[in-house]
């Protein structure tokens, strides 16, 4: 009996905290949450470091791509924020159908987006030549940059 008193003091007392969190506020209207961007920035270079245990001469041979990566991620998001101060300005609605027009730009976009990856995934591979075998199983493990999110827009697949 004693000791099913304990158990049930202890269930209550480490389910007091997830009971005082508030629950996330429903979105305005019955719109889904809004997703933030990718970052602007990967892991920092001591995280990565640390992680994949880095020798101070792979440490400096890694150095100009993780700051080129970074820079890549940089800029990414820059365009990724001046296009979508670009849309609210046009009045583009996120569950409006887009015009040709805008289709032709979120395309154009997404066509942008993607010579970011492909530029950044070079970077990537670049860190990676640059590690032991053990250190790129460790390294492949790892969440890897991502400058737009897979998908397309709102989560749906691409358009054709």
């Amino acid at each position: 009996m004693r000791r099913v008193c304990a158990v049930a003091a202890l269930s209550f007392l480490l389910a007091m905290p997830a009971l005082g969190q508030a629950p996330p506020a429903p979105a305005p209207d019955g719109q889904r949450p809004r997703f933030q961007p990718p970052p602007d920035h990967w892991m920092t270079v001591d995280s990565l470091s640390q992680a994949l245990n880095l020798t101070a001469d792979q440490r400096a041979k890694i150095g100009p791509s993780y700051t080129a990566l970074n820079g890549v991620l940089k800029d990414a998001a820059a365009k990724r924020q001046a296009f979508r101060q670009q849309m609210q300005g046009s009045g583009f609605q996120p569950r409006q159908e887009p015009t040709p027009e805008m289709r032709a730009r979120f395309d154009s976009m997404r066509t942008q987006m993607e010579g970011f990856q492909a530029e950044a995934d070079q970077w990537v591979a670049a860190i990676r030549n640059n590690l032991t075998p053990d250190q790129q199983t460790k390294f492949d493990a790892l969440a890897k940059p991502q400058v737009a999110r897979r998908g397309g827009m709102g989560g749906a697949p691409p358009r054709p």
